[in-house]
């Protein structure tokens, strides 16, 4: 395989087998400036709008877990308070129930 590049260089030489036409650099920069500032202007206005649907997702996901925790809350509170109420009666005497029952209708 080294050969065969040492072969086709011999065969070349020195010689620059690619050329560029005159000017062609500097026409290169004052055709394309304007393609460039285009594509600028497209390139931002694509990261605008990204920008707005990633900040109305994270508003949308911020606000779904915000309604989920607070039903969840509300559910932990009454089943809490359901909870409380047996645990106070399992506290109370029958015998004191009874009383508080009989005292309530003697009135």
């Amino acid at each position: 395989m080294i050969k065969n590049s040492e072969k086709i260089l011999q065969r070349i030489g020195n010689r620059i087998p690619f050329y560029v036409p005159e000017g062609y650099f500097e026409q290169f920069a004052s055709n394309f400036s304007p393609l460039i500032t285009l594509h600028e202007q497209h390139v931002i206005k694509i990261f605008t709008m990204r920008r707005w649907v990633a900040a109305a997702a994270i508003a949308a996901l911020l606000s779904v877990g915000f309604m989920s925790y607070r039903l969840y809350e509300s559910r932990q509170i009454t089943e809490n308070q359901d909870n409380y109420e047996t645990y106070l009666m399992s506290q109370i005497d029958d015998n004191n129930l009874m009383e508080f029952y009989f005292a309530s209708y003697d009135e």
